[in-house]
């Protein structure tokens, strides 16, 4: 068969977290595509059998006699040995059919009409039918069926193949009944009659299941990709055809990692990959920048990953994430976070850009963890630049400021292990960490307007919980019981400025399961907080703080009678009604009393949602929340809050948050 041209690097990436700039630079890199039909690995040894394996080679001309399953003459049965290797084909194998389908809720892929699988080594399959079951890692193809191997044709009525076990199965067409099983990818020496699964040549029932994709070729590499060429991907309300449709199904958790950030629709692009990549083009939705592509590329193995994305590729506000995960031992890991934040028109220099960087070092410890994690700010990446306005530096445009803040700060956290007390339904765990925080060269405000280079900080806390208690058992056997859980939670925080902040919060939940489509929760929080500055108490939270909401037109007090010091009791009603697998409806009311009482805030843009911002909680919320699958691939989100004219303009919420999922 014809191989592809390498599209991606389809090697393992080295194991390590790489610097931003190499990260971007390997997005315009071309490699390659998991090996194809001509793939050859190293023979491995002769698989013996029980029974006799006469070649089938010396045979008479294929069709007209086929070799018996009884013993053979001499002169066509050599006793048993070491045979020559066909070559494995247990990478990708080659698939054409004049119709092939793929159901992605059963994944389950199915040809009819003039089937041919192509293995590695070049053994070819023609058939009427073929199913493969991307779970189990078989395929089987049956009526009619032709093995072609060694430039001979044998005829048979199915042929099955488990990649997991290197076994192939046959019935082929003979005077006599029989069954052969094929070993090791050796097709011209049959073991015969021996036992085979009971399920060998099993074809599932799809009737009445919906296809996501729809071809007539396609190249599957087992358990972990099939790329169909052409590809009409069924997006639910239409099919859209594509020249090339990259599908991974790898069972590797790290290819689910995402750096892209919040859309309200996106329709994903696998164009290219292999075992250890993926490269994905978006077509996605937003308020802000409406209709727009993205672009994201994932390098992963079992103990680590990258992910790189540019989103939106066709916007002048851009921004490029770059993750990172490596497992660097069973006790060792590191992970990191880079962002960049460019205005730029297609991706020439930036007129204003903006960066941040984390990375994290966590290792295990006996019943406990150590973390070390340091974070960089860079709210200007450019120079500083020679035109100003009233004295403040601008690029280009006053809506582009030069800003020289560098905040950093590095923090080591010890986290201990959950420990049960005793025989009780309670469990405890401790923590503490220690850090310092600046500003570069600007520093860091302290008391009395004086400025300090670093602020250092401890912290130190304790949580316990209970487990699930069962308050009422439901006798009835469906586990509709009425369940109890509750947790408390204390930290204190020292800060040099100096000042330390407690913060103490207690929480208990009721739940109650009906017949597993409705289920009800209660839950009530009681959070307090004191930031403690002893004499300056005053000084740090003035009685006159205000400021100006656009929204209404006046001034505002903003913390009238707060202190330093405050409580917010919480309780939530939450009901969440899944009648069936399509649909899923979540309705919750939210009481809340703040000590000080809460001030109603102006409108914000919050990512790609205008809402209200307040000083405190809103007193009541109601939050709505709709989820229906539209078919296997499509998932529909509409969701709304109301928050009962606190302020006296807060009601519904500004928008719909609206999402359509894959």
């Amino acid at each position: 068969m014809n191989s592809e041209k390498p599209l991606l690097s389809d090697h393992r990436p080295p194991r390590c977290v790489v610097a931003i700039a190499f990260a971007f630079a390997s997005l315009l890199c071309c490699g390659a595509v998991p090996a194809t039909a001509q793939s050859v690995v190293p023979t491995p040894p002769a698989v013996p059998g029980p029974l006799q394996t006469p070649p089938l080679g010396p045979a008479p001309a294929p069709l007209a006699s086929p070799v018996p399953s009884t013993t053979a003459p001499s002169s066509a049965a050599p006793s048993p040995s070491a045979t020559p290797y066909t070559g494995r084909r247990l990478n990708a194998y080659h698939l054409s059919a004049d119709r092939i389908a793929f159901y992605s809720n059963r994944y389950v892929l199915g040809a009819d009409g003039r089937v041919t699988v192509t293995l590695g080594d070049g053994t070819r399959i023609t058939g009427n039918t073929f199913y493969n079951d991307l779970r189990l890692n078989r395929f089987v193809v049956a009526g009619d069926v032709t093995l072609s191997v060694a430039g001979r044709e044998i005829h048979g009525a199915a042929f099955s193949e488990y990649f997991d076990f290197d076994r192939a199965y046959f019935v082929p067409l003979l005077a006599e009944p029989d069954r052969w099983t094929f070993a090791g990818g050796d097709y011209v020496h049959p073991l015969f009659g021996r036992q085979m699964p009971g399920d060998t040549f099993f074809l599932p029932d799809l009737s009445g299941q919906s296809v996501a994709i729809y071809s007539k070729v396609a190249t599957i590499d087992p358990r972990q990709s099939i790329r169909f060429s052409p590809a009409d991907v069924n997006f639910g309300m239409a099919r859209i055809a594509f020249p090339s449709y990259f599908l991974n199904y790898s069972p590797n958790p790290n290819f689910a990692q995402n750096s892209l950030t919040g859309a309200f629709a996106d329709g994903p692009l696998d164009f290219a990959g292999g075992e250890h990549a993926l490269a994905t083009a978006h077509l996605r939705y937003d308020s802000v920048n409406h209709v727009f592509l993205a672009y994201e590329e994932h390098q992963v193995s079992e103990d680590h990953y990258l992910v790189a994305s540019i989103n939106p590729l066709t916007a002048p506000l851009k921004t490029y994430n770059f993750q990172g995960f490596d497992r660097l031992s069973p006790g060792l890991q590191v992970t990191g976070t880079f962002q960049e934040n460019a205005f730029q028109s297609a991706f020439h220099t930036p007129l204003s850009a903006t960066a941040y960087g984390s990375v994290a070092v966590t290792g295990s410890l006996p019943h406990s963890s150590l973390k070390l994690s340091a974070s960089q700010y860079y709210d200007s990446l450019l120079a500083m630049p020679n035109t100003s306005s009233l004295g403040q530096p601008f690029y280009f445009d006053p809506s582009h400021p030069w800003i020289p803040d560098h905040p950093d700060q590095v923090f080591l956290t010890w986290l201990g292990y959950r420990h049960q007390i005793n025989q009780l339904p309670l469990t405890f765990q401790l923590r503490s960490g220690y850090g310092v925080a600046g500003n570069g060269p600007y520093g860091e405000a302290a008391l009395g307007g004086v400025t300090v280079n670093d602020e250092y900080s401890t912290e130190i806390g304790f949580s316990l919980a209970t487990k699930t208690l069962t308050l009422i058992k439901d006798q009835s056997g469906h586990h509709d019981d009425l369940y109890l859980t509750g947790s408390f939670d204390k930290q204190r925080q020292w800060y040099s400025l100096p000042n330390h902040v407690d913060t103490t919060v207690a929480t208990v939940s009721l739940t109650k399961i009906f017949n597993s489509q409705l289920t009800l929760l209660t839950q009530y929080t009681n959070v307090n907080t004191g930031d403690f500055f002893g004499a300056a108490q005053s000084a740090e939270f003035p009685p006159n703080a205000s400021y100006f909401n656009f929204y209404t037109g006046q001034t505002v007090l903003v913390s009238p009678g707060f202190r330093g010091f405050g409580t917010t009791r919480g309780l939530v009603e939450q009901l969440v009604y899944n009648p069936n697998k399509a649909l899923t409806l979540n309705v919750s009311m939210h009481e809340n009393h703040d000590f000080p009482r809460p001030v109603a805030g102006p409108l914000e843009l919050l990512g790609d949602t205008v809402g209200f911002v307040n000083f405190g909680s809103s007193p009541y919320e109601a939050d709505l929340d709709l989820r229906y699958r539209i078919n296997s691939v499509l998932v529909l989100d509409i969701a709304r809050s109301y928050y009962f004219n606190f302020g006296g303009y807060e009601r519904w919420a500004p928008q719909f948050s609206f999402q359509i999922e894959k």
